[in-house]
């Protein structure tokens, strides 16, 4: 056991001093995969990487909303809303091949 966890000690300190980090702030999950040879970031880009995925969420929320009226047989009005870039990129009238 003393050499388990002497050898635990040992990759955790070579890894922490690799990387810049303090060992106390890794998580138990983090600790095994460094262990047992698991590829994991470093604590400090797994934050970048999840600040630049928020980032991106965010673009994605401020969508653009786009009304298209459109007046069919009989004078019918046809009032079609999208907000999705898919939606306005697939959204076509029956009359598109008239134009």
């Amino acid at each position: 056991m003393q050499v388990e966890v002497a050898l635990r000690d040992l990759i955790l300190s070579d890894y922490a001093k690799k990387n810049n980090i303090n060992t106390s702030a890794l998580t138990q999950s983090e600790i095994r995969d460094i262990i047992l040879g698991a590829e994991i970031t470093p604590p400090s880009q797994q934050r970048q990487q999840i600040t630049e995925i928020e980032k991106h969420a965010k673009e994605a929320s401020q969508l653009i909303t786009v009304t298209t009226r459109t007046t069919i047989v009989h004078r019918h009005e046809l009032i079609v809303t999208t907000t999705s870039p898919y939606d306005q990129a697939a959204f076509g009238s029956k009359t598109d091949w008239r134009v």
